[in-house]
């Protein structure tokens, strides 16, 4: 193999970790904004099942309310009752002495299922603070976790860069130019291997012509796809 194809293929290694890197540097920040975001899910589901609990308990207090009420107006008809001399006005109020009583029961059961739902609400919110905590133990750690892997990645990018222009030295122009072109797309890999005729990067068969002049130790184009290529056993 020729030196010069020895050195580009150097000088393609180090770029394309720079080319994986950046890769990985530009997914971090979605990275890290899907965690804030699965946080802030949590964050809202504590808020919920807080006001969930303050709803519930302001309506027993609400309820409990309405029931004492209900008892104080069925006690002054009790005591009104006792007053009344005339038979249709003491059929009317134990009318509303029976209604009152219906209402204190109806009220009395409402209030029972009320403490059911505090105690489901609290058991929720229990729930919904340890989900909390506990997601933002996790997101913390890895969100400094990525921040840790932005600045490796920052300074590997850096350090891989120096040597990418340290290798594009021994690089002949001729071969430099066109070789920046195709990395530049992102795409497959600027110098691949022929194997058996075939490309790496496009898979396609080449020409006789051009399998013999890798054979022959050179660097040709793919008939395909137009990337170098070269042959490994030359």
């Amino acid at each position: 193999m020729k030196q010069e194809i020895k050195d580009l293929l150097v000088l393609q290694a180090e770029d394309l970790r720079i080319r994986e890197l950046k890769t990985r540097l530009a997914s971090i920040p979605h990275e890290r904004a899907a965690l804030v975001a699965e946080f802030d899910v949590v964050r809202k589901g504590l808020e919920k099942a807080k006001q969930n609990k303050l709803k519930v308990e302001q309506a027993a207090k609400q309820q409990a309310a309405a029931t004492q009420a209900a008892q104080d107006k069925l006690q002054a008809l009790k005591i009104k009752s006792s007053s009344i001399k005339k038979i249709n006005e003491y059929n009317a109020i134990l009318a509303e002495i029976e209604t009152a009583k219906k209402n204190i029961s109806d009220s009395e059961t409402r209030e029972i299922e009320l403490m059911d739902e505090q105690e489901t609400a609290g058991k929720l919110l229990a729930k919904a603070e340890r989900t909390y905590k506990a997601t933002g133990r996790t997101v913390q750690t890895e969100v400094r976790e990525l921040d840790s892997l932005k600045e490796t990645v920052i300074r590997e990018i850096a350090e891989k860069e120096k040597l990418s222009a340290e290798y594009a030295n021994n690089v002949p122009q001729k071969i430099l130019a066109p070789y920046r072109r195709m990395l530049a797309t992102g795409k497959g890999t600027p110098v691949g291997a022929l194997r058996n005729g075939s490309c790496s990067n496009c898979n396609m068969k080449n020409s006789p012509q051009t399998t013999l002049q890798a054979k022959n130790g050179e660097l040709v184009h793919c008939d395909n796809c137009s990337f170098f290529l070269y042959d490994p056993e030359a």
